[in-house]
């Protein structure tokens, strides 16, 4: 049987090197938004984004070809060493149980099962990556058109339009269309397909052996925050080919209650379970008791006042362990577009204060494969810890602002950036939790007739009022009292 963790832990070589497929894609495809310029006709505009969108479908083909070899050997070696490990326990029983299992590398019928389900997982991801090189230069020029609208239309400037979309990018580039429709990215979609292809084989390759020996009887395994579907059969035992009551027990049947050999059954889409073979005689009660079973979500655990389960908890670290691969995508998208990275940088430094605070808080343990990002090494995780340290201060309020080049209309959700003029004064800008632009202050009056006439020294604030369709106002007015505490240090 595949244990849940092994079932859990099984697509990482898989998803870590199509991780690294995706971020050679991400960093191609940010350069060439970078590479947007200053374009001002029209034609030239459409003549350069029709070339960068072939440029970049014919690089995305070449990188693909350059991991496939890595990957079908790969996908390979997941799917014998599954094998072996499936039958390894069945087969102690069989013998114990005086059968002669036949050696599974030996086994013919089996060995047939086992390339069957390696070749239909590794065709049906070949068939997926054939769609990656069109579903990325499709986003490609989206984003373009995206960020030339927004520059020609005058809502945007350049950087900033560069910026929004190598961001967007960074954090929802698909990589495989499916024919439903439905996009995904390659990390997710690998992880589906070699989980669900592995399970199903597995389970073919346990139920042939079963008819193999002539058994009958089996328990499936279970594991915390099973969906409420299979969570009614796991952990229990069952016959195959039709319930029956075996020493004044009751065995229903197997594929009747588990839904086996479907897509929304045990060893189906996306699920973890297994099953093992069992002796009635020797093994009349299951693995786990009701008690147990239940235990398995209790809310034992307490995060700020409130008490959540195992599986729960370890959902909220994976989202933080997500934020920061997240981060570390953005900062090198934004790198390889030659963008001002500092913004990025303290971001990363915040997913990972949030991310270690949160396995203090909880006992867990930090697992830095699952924050791993192939092309962010020591060096760059040098230049990124630099930035955020060099480049950021606290206000009189003990809020954290990060220090910029220039100002931009988008920036961090709830961020406040800082921009030290050359000719003197400072401006503070804050962001809200779209990211927009929301109020700048300022430390003096710019030589502006209107803000000189304001405050002690010119410090004044600007709002920063968006119509509907995007149109910007910027009226000035005095500090409140409140932002005068806040800003304190810079008037």
């Amino acid at each position: 049987m595949l244990t849940p963790d092994y079932l859990e832990n099984i697509p990482a070589p898989m998803m870590q090197l199509w991780q690294q497929v995706e971020e050679d894609i991400l960093k191609d495809v940010a350069r060439r938004i970078g590479k947007m310029g200053t374009l001002t006709a029209t034609a030239d505009w459409q003549l350069w984004r029709r070339e960068q969108v072939r440029l970049c479908n014919r690089e995305v083909l070449k990188i693909l070809a350059k991991y496939t070899g890595k990957s079908t050997a790969q996908l390979r070696q997941i799917f014998q060493e599954a094998a072996a490990k499936a039958l390894e326990e069945d087969d102690l029983l069989y013998r114990s149980a005086g059968l002669d299992p036949p050696d599974p590398n030996t086994d013919q019928a089996l060995l047939n099962l086992l390339n069957a389900g390696y070749q239909q997982t590794a065709g049906s991801w070949q068939n997926l990556t054939a769609t990656t090189a069109n579903t990325v230069s499709g986003q490609l020029e989206t984003a373009l058109d995206r960020a030339w609208l927004q520059v020609s239309s005058g809502a945007f400037d350049y950087q900033t339009s560069i910026r929004r979309a190598v961001n967007d990018l960074a954090r929802n580039m698909a990589g495989v269309t499916y024919p439903t429709g439905h996009r995904d990215t390659l990390e997710v979609a690998v992880r589906r397909a070699v989980l669900t292809g592995v399970n199903q084989t597995a389970g073919k390759l346990q139920i042939a052996r079963m008819d193999e020996m002539d058994w009958a009887f089996v328990e499936t395994s279970a594991h915390a925050g099973a969906r409420p579907s299979h969570a009614k059969w796991q952990g229990k035992q069952y016959h195959r080919g039709g319930a029956v009551t075996y020493r004044g027990k009751h065995y229903p049947d197997f594929e009747k209650a588990t839904g086996y050999g479907t897509g929304a059954g045990l060893c189906g889409w996306n699920c973890r379970h297994g099953f093992f073979a069992i002796d009635p005689d020797l093994d009349p009660q299951p693995a786990y008791t009701e008690e147990e079973l239940a235990a398995l979500d209790a809310k034992d655990i307490e995060y700020q006042g409130k008490r959540y389960s195992k599986y729960e908890i370890s959902q909220k670290q994976r989202a933080l362990e997500r934020h920061v691969r997240a981060a570390k995508k953005v900062w090198l998208a934004e790198d390889a577009a030659g963008l001002d990275s500092t913004q990025s940088a303290v971001r990363l430094r915040q997913a990972r204060q949030d991310l270690a605070q949160f396995v203090k808080d909880t006992g867990g343990r930090n697992d830095s494969s699952r924050t791993f990002v192939s092309g962010f090494s020591r060096s760059q995780a040098g230049r990124a810890t630099a930035q955020a340290k060099q480049n950021t201060l606290t206000n009189a309020a003990g809020a954290t602002i990060i220090r910029v080049k220039r100002t931009t209309l988008t920036g961090t959700p709830d961020s406040i950036t800082q921009v030290e003029h050359a000719k003197g004064g400072i401006d503070r800008n804050y962001y809200g939790p779209d990211g927009r632009q929301v109020k700048q202050i300022s430390s003096n009056g710019h030589g502006h007739k209107k803000e000189e006439a304001l405050g002690q020294h010119g410090e004044h604030a600007h709002d920063y009022l968006y119509t509907e369709d995007g149109k910007l106002s910027r009226p000035a007015r005095e500090l409140t009292d409140q932002e005068r505490k806040e800003n304190a240090d810079i008037l």
